[in-house]
């Protein structure tokens, strides 16, 4: 909100001196002060020239026409009437001579066939009063117009946010704001789509979150309590230890699905962010490989190491979570080869984890990385559709994306793209 007043302050009073200024101009342009004397003076050597022209029997009709068509009040008066006068010795009758108050101004000049002066007084009021008060009003008007055309497109900006927030709290998740660019308020907007965004895939993670934990425990809960039940119809010793060791891997999987979850809800939280540190994460990937390999001996696992690799810009824990999912979930539809490779280009780097398994289908790739999502794979290990929403979440972190397309070697290709300079 400081950006918006201080545009509007600054507006405000550059309004101000713009405005100021031009009419200040165009005052003395005009010149008031100076423009009813020159007026006056022509008008009045004009009529003087004209009743000194005439005999002295037709001046008194005279000067009653003209005091009839002007503005101001002519007048006849002998020498001695304005002897008294400080500016007595420069009338004459060519050059009238000015004096004036604050309710007119009076005007002198001498009839020299006649020996008389003509005096010709006008109000003052009439001349520039009016004036300097169109100026006035014009200066304010425009000022206010200004204020409008800036307030006027900034309150209805509001007012669609303001609708938009009310829409959010009866759970209208789709109302969204969209405003031009050239908005004051367009970052409010950004920022609130972003809230919402995040809000609402918080809102629907929580509820599949819930679906999916009350699907995944009753799996395992039942086959317990079968095998309880069965260990305790039984006296033959080792059926109660095989009884035993079945409700072992099914708390096993169980503890995995909860450590899943909790890796995955640590993750979620609006707080956390990535911790960007430069590293070699040719390293990183050879000692994870190494790891994983000898979990898997009968899997072939190709890892192509670029020259740059020993000096990227990331958090090495979260990025090595989401390298281990992945190899991990190709691991489970590989048929014998994967194939891991790390680029890095002028602004991104890259990661690239393919295999030769069966592959996604089409239909099934904008789905891969939502959570608790499982592809078959004909296997008993199907996991627990997290590990892939957890790359998700580690790329969004970066500031990048994790994307699914057909490897060359015949299955699915994960790619993970990030910039280099993310913060």
């Amino acid at each position: 909100m400081s950006s918006i007043f201080l545009r509007l302050y600054f507006l405000i009073v550059a309004t101000v001196l713009l405005v100021g200024f031009s009419l200040d101009y165009l005052w003395r342009s005009f010149d008031p002060q100076q423009t009813p004397h020159h007026q006056l003076e022509q008008l009045i050597k004009t009529n003087a020239s004209l009743l000194d022209s005439l005999p002295y029997s037709e001046l008194e009709k005279s000067i009653d026409k003209l005091n009839l068509l002007s503005l101001g009040d002519y007048q006849l008066v002998d020498n001695s009437s304005v002897q008294a006068i400080d500016f007595y010795q420069k009338i004459d009758s060519s050059s009238p001579v000015h004096t004036e108050n604050d309710h007119q101004i009076v005007t002198f000049i001498r009839l020299a066939s006649h020996d008389l002066i003509l005096q010709y007084a006008v109000p003052q009021e009439s001349t520039q009063s009016y004036l300097s008060l169109i100026f006035v009003a014009l200066f304010y008007s425009i000022i206010a117009v200004v204020i409008f055309f800036w307030i006027w497109p900034l309150s209805k900006d509001l007012n669609r946010l303001e609708n938009a927030v009310s829409n959010f709290s009866e759970q209208k998740w789709q109302s969204k704001v969209e405003l031009p660019a050239t908005s004051s308020v367009a970052h409010l907007a950004t920022a609130y789509n972003q809230l919402l965004d995040r809000i609402r895939l918080l809102i629907e993670t929580q509820q599949s979150m819930s679906h999916s934990i009350s699907h995944e425990l009753r799996t395992p809960l039942a086959r317990i309590r079968f095998s309880l039940q069965m260990a305790e119809e039984t006296e033959d010793t080792t059926q109660v230890k095989n009884q035993l060791r079945s409700i072992m891997e099914d708390v096993e999987e169980m503890h995995q699905l909860i450590t899943e979850l909790l890796n995955f809800a640590a993750l979620e939280k609006i707080s956390v962010e990535a911790k960007l540190e430069r590293g070699n994460i040719n390293l990183l990937i050879e000692n994870l490989l190494a790891r994983l390999s000898r979990n898997n001996p009968e899997k072939q696992i190709d890892f192509e190491a670029s020259q740059q690799g020993v000096n990227v810009s990331c958090d090495s824990y979260l990025i090595e979570r989401a390298i281990q999912n992945l190899i991990v979930n190709a691991l489970k539809f590989s048929n014998q080869t994967i194939r891991v490779k790390f680029q890095e280009s002028e602004k991104h780097y890259l990661i690239a984890v393919e295999d030769d398994g069966p592959g996604i289908p089409s239909e099934q790739k904008s789905l891969v990385f939502d959570s608790f999502v499982q592809l078959p794979n004909g296997s008993k290990e199907q996991g627990f559709g997290l590990g892939l929403a957890i790359v998700k979440r580690v790329m969004s972190l970066h500031q990048g994306e994790a994307r699914v397309e057909d490897s060359e070697l015949g299955g699915a290709k994960f790619i993970l793209v990030w910039p280099k300079l993310a913060r």
